[in-house]
């Protein structure tokens, strides 16, 4: 994965706005890519210049939008005659995921944009339930306004203040180990008080 991330971070940098474009629409129709990998690098970048930020979040949410739609449309047009083509029974667990995203679709589809596997089911099944366009156009748009955003800020505000966070790296390092160790030794007393009462 490592490799792949960075022959994604190369094509950003040679191609900018196109790779940023290309691997975004990807990701949102079904292929796994390291996404916010590569969102943090955009915001990095536009720290530093090398891209502009409000381009950069145009694109990116505009690629993984229409990703989603598509997947939208083509469930809501060929799925349900496809599956009966092909004779596969739908599994109870994704019928259950259906009625609460039939119940519940604005909360299930901005939910889910905060989740890289969950979304294109998430596009699939709102397009076989038949919810509404609108509904489904408007909430994709708002959460992948704020899943998206969020990253690339992350990433901005990293690539600005990278000398200033170094030094909490340092810190935060020896808080999770002294959170392990405390962990590990919660778990070695309980232990002992355990055997010392069986005995």
């Amino acid at each position: 994965m490592n490799s792949l991330a960075s022959f994604l971070l190369s094509a950003l940098l040679l191609y900018k706005y196109w790779a940023l474009f290309v691997v975004i629409f990807a990701a949102a129709i079904v292929l796994p890519l390291p996404t916010n990998e590569l969102l943090m690098a955009v915001g990095a970048s536009a720290s530093q210049g090398y891209l502009n930020l409000y381009v950069s979040l145009a694109v990116a949410i505009g690629a993984n939008v229409l990703g989603d739609s598509i997947g939208y449309f083509l469930a809501r047009r060929y799925g349900r005659s496809a599956l009966r083509m092909l004779h596969i029974r739908v599994p109870s667990y994704i019928e259950r995921l259906e009625h609460y995203i039939g119940r519940h679709p604005g909360i299930a589809i901005f939910a889910t944009r905060f989740f890289g596997a969950a979304d294109p089911l998430t596009n699939v099944l709102s397009g076989f339930i038949g919810i509404p366009f609108t509904t489904f156009l408007f909430y994709d748009i708002v959460g992948n306004i704020v899943s998206i955003g969020g990253v690339v800020c992350a990433g901005y505000f990293l690539g600005a203040h990278w000398q200033d966070v170094t030094g909490l790296i340092g810190v935060a390092e020896w808080m999770v180990l002294g959170v392990v160790a405390l962990v590990v030794l919660a778990w070695w007393y309980r232990r002992m008080k355990k055997k010392s009462a069986d005995v």
